[in-house]
């Protein structure tokens, strides 16, 4: 009777056991649900230009956004759905081709996912059939919020970094259809909305990516894309974007009822 009890006993604890190990087993499939955005690369921030975002669904797709280098004096932001994920442990394996047609196989190994943070490393990479080495550690930060109906409308504002090339002020007009408008002054100081501007903008939760068109600043000719992260409190915003040399530069602006008379 004794030896029964014992042997009842130990059962119970074995079940219990594999019952706890179950429930403490992470749901990975559940957890990367969502959007997630690029935030850190071997525990160092990245600079905001250089990050990323993905999204992974239910339907097991992913989309991909980055800025892309298309040739020697044209960069753009590109979003990309044509990828397909499936999870097997800790491992996420991602086929897809990219918006230039290139052709990919990743496999990321999941090193720590939760409700806020994804951590991985590349154990495979890919591209058009030749394996490239890649060594880093990603940090991702979920999107938690839509700020989409914050962000449209109509600011004014200038950077206010310290001895930033860029001290005039601005307009930029944001369209719920994913375009903008951009006004600057002339030599007169006249308002010109700039027709050349190929205005589209992209919004991962505090991540703005814009593409634009021969740089008025620098002269620089082509297509060109940046990147800020943003905060929004009222009527006022502020961008903030890590740039090379650990440089922060910040505009800030505030939410206007229309945008300036301009040259016709």
């Amino acid at each position: 009777m004794k030896k029964n009890i014992i042997l009842l006993s130990l059962a119970i604890i074995t079940m219990l056991f594999v019952g706890c190990e179950k429930d403490n087993d992470p749901n990975y499939g559940e957890l990367l649900l969502g959007t997630w955005v690029n935030t850190m690369v071997n525990e160092q921030a990245v600079l905001t230009d250089a990050t990323f975002a993905m999204e992974f669904s239910s339907g097991n797709t992913q989309l991909y956004a980055s800025g892309f280098q298309l040739d020697e004096n044209n960069r753009s932001w590109q979003e990309n759905g044509n990828y397909n994920y499936s999870i097997s442990g800790s491992l996420i394996n991602i086929d897809g081709t990219d918006g230039l047609g290139n052709s990919y196989h990743m496999v990321f190994n999941i090193l720590s996912l939760n409700d806020d943070i994804l951590t991985y490393s590349i154990q495979t990479f890919t591209l058009n059939g030749e394996v490239i080495a890649n060594v880093n550690t990603y940090s991702c930060k979920k999107v938690a919020e839509d700020f989409s109906a914050e962000f449209t409308g109509i600011w004014f504002g200038q950077c206010t970094t310290v001895g930033n090339a860029d001290s005039l002020y601005h307009y930029w007009e944001y369209f719920d259809d994913g375009n903008y408008n951009y006004y600057y002054q002339d030599e007169n100081g006249n308002w010109i909305k700039k027709e050349d501007n190929e205005g589209r903008y992209f919004l991962y939760g505090q991540l703005c990516a814009s593409n634009y068109s021969h740089d008025i600043l620098t002269g620089g000719t082509g297509l060109a894309f940046e990147c800020w992260n943003f905060t929004i409190v009222g009527n006022n915003m502020v961008w903030t974007g890590l740039r090379e040399n650990n440089v922060t530069i910040t505009y800030e602006m505030e939410k206007v009822p229309s945008p300036p008379e301009t040259l016709q």
